[in-house]
């Protein structure tokens, strides 16, 4: 009887670690992306957003600058990626990369200084307060009138009400 416990003990402690080494194993990459985003000047320019997507899946990947200007993607799949870079008051950057397996790449992203444009967009629509006339008055459709709460339907108490 002892003997067909340590046989099943045996092969369970074999499935638990078959089981726990699968686990561990399942989806890991050993390439990685990082680098430093910087200004014409050289310096890193902090909190500047870089988005990654994998080519081949679209799969989207996305992270900040810290305040020296740097960012890192861990755990890459190799491939194809196209790497596009924004901060505020700069251009956008894009950049197309090639990861390999068990590649660590390392690149400098240089932004140029963007320019800073205001749009006035001019409509045809009536504007909502006509600063040009200082009248007030008011139309009202026959079902309007019909509809005020006036004793007797009167118009000549309705004219007495309006301010002014």
């Amino acid at each position: 009887m002892l003997g067909r416990f340590k046989s099943c003990g045996f092969l369970c402690l074999f499935a638990i670690i078959l089981v726990a080494a699968s686990n561990t194993a399942f989806a890991q990459f050993s390439s990685g992306l990082q680098g430093t985003v910087q200004d014409p000047s050289g310096a890193g320019i902090a909190k500047a957003t870089v988005r990654l997507v994998n080519t081949a899946t679209n799969v989207t990947q996305e992270t900040t600058t810290d305040a020296a200007g740097n960012f890192r993607f861990v755990s890459l799949p190799p491939g194809a990626y196209k790497a596009t870079t924004e901060a505020a008051g700069f251009a956008k950057a894009e950049l197309d990369i090639t990861l390999l397996t068990e590649q660590n790449l390392n690149v400098a992203v240089t932004l140029k200084i963007g320019s800073i444009s205001e749009a006035v967009t001019i409509t045809s629509e009536a504007p909502v307060v006509d600063t040009s006339d200082s009248r007030t008055q008011l139309t009202l459709e026959n079902q309007a009138v019909a509809e005020l709460p006036i004793v007797g339907r009167n118009l000549v108490t309705l004219v007495t009400m309006a301010p002014g």
